[in-house]
């Protein structure tokens, strides 16, 4: 699915939340809205990802209580014990009567667990620079949101600040990131390379070719909310996620989709690795897919006929901005 088509689904399905439109008379009037240019930087979409959570796991902590569903990335930012941790604060500060309540981020009413058949819990990345130190620091906050408000996820700062400020909520205009203006710039292409390392799955890189809109805390903040883990290659192996999947046919590679959530990324046209590549992926039945932020690697460092020379990722997998997984490939007869 192309960037605009995502996003005018994505806004589409927003407003018709918001008004009780069908999805069908939703979608035309944003339709109609883009071509008149009355849509503003902030929707812009990346071009890989989905709009809102890509899985939850629900918790209960009574049979007959609130169902909490805590964002994949959430769980794995913070481990299953820091999640019950947050189950149970709710469970104490949801009350009526709690001195000091829980918020919901993007209504900014108090949050009733009494009430509420389900509570959503997200978090929130913050980078601060403590004095003195060589690099920013990254603080986790929880985000509570009810169910009618939206799903969580995983948001950076920025984003949470953009989102609260469509939704028309008070917020400090220094947490908006740096203002763009992308209406009638083309597109950087975004970059693809694909390695065959010896005894192992063939890997497939992708970078995007534009920045992300909120930075690379932006993008790791997606990222985790798709439910692509962060891979740190000089002390992990790539794990297997068998709900993730690249799907090919006699043309080539087509596209990338996460099962139960739909495609997750697909260019215009079929990607065309090499044979070996192909060899190798159809050996393995599996691909190994890594992708960073834009400009994580220079685009000039990254030889395609390298054969698996990913020196370059280890850096970037340090800083917590590499993303991937072993991927079955499905199609290759």
């Amino acid at each position: 699915m192309g960037a605009k088509n995502q996003a005018l689904k994505n806004a589409a399905r927003r407003r018709m939340a918001e008004t009780g439109q069908s999805y069908e008379a939703a979608l035309k009037d944003v339709r109609r809205e883009y071509e008149q240019g009355q849509h503003s930087d902030d929707d812009h979409q990346e071009r890989m990802g989905f709009d809102e959570a890509a899985h939850a796991d629900e918790h209960r902590p009574r049979v007959t209580g609130t169902g909490y569903f805590i964002a994949w990335g959430v769980r794995e930012l913070l481990g299953l014990d820091q999640v019950q941790q947050l189950v149970q604060h709710a469970e104490k500060d949801g009350q009526p009567d709690a001195p000091d309540p829980i918020i919901c981020h993007l209504c900014d009413k108090p949050i009733d667990v009494t009430r509420e058949e389900v509570v959503h819990v997200g978090i929130a990345l913050r980078e601060v620079q403590p004095p003195g130190e060589p690099k920013p620091i990254e603080l986790q906050f929880p985000v509570w949101t009810h169910d009618q408000c939206g799903h969580t996820r995983v948001w950076s700062w920025s984003q949470l600040a953009l989102e609260r400020r469509r939704r028309r909520l008070p917020i400090d205009t220094a947490d908006l990131p740096p203002k763009e203006h992308r209406r009638g710039r083309t597109p950087v292409e975004d970059y693809y390379v694909f390695p065959t390392p010896e005894n192992s799955p063939p890997v497939f890189y992708l970078q995007p070719g534009d920045a992300h809109r909120c930075g690379p805390l932006g993008f790791r903040a997606d990222r985790l909310s798709d439910g692509l883990p962060a891979l740190d290659l000089s002390r992990e192996e790539p794990r297997t996620l068998t709900e993730w999947s690249i799907a090919a046919d006699r043309t080539g590679l087509l596209y990338i989709e996460r099962k139960g959530t739909g495609r997750w990324y697909q260019r215009p046209t079929p990607w065309q690795p090499g044979p070996e590549w192909l060899a190798a992926a159809h050996y393995h039945r599996s691909a190994i897919f890594l992708t960073a932020p834009a400009d994580s690697v220079p685009t000039a460092k990254f030889d395609p006929a390298a054969g698996g020379n990913l020196q370059d990722l280890l850096a970037v997998g340090r800083n917590d901005l590499l993303f991937g997984a072993v991927m079955t490939v499905t199609g290759l007869a």
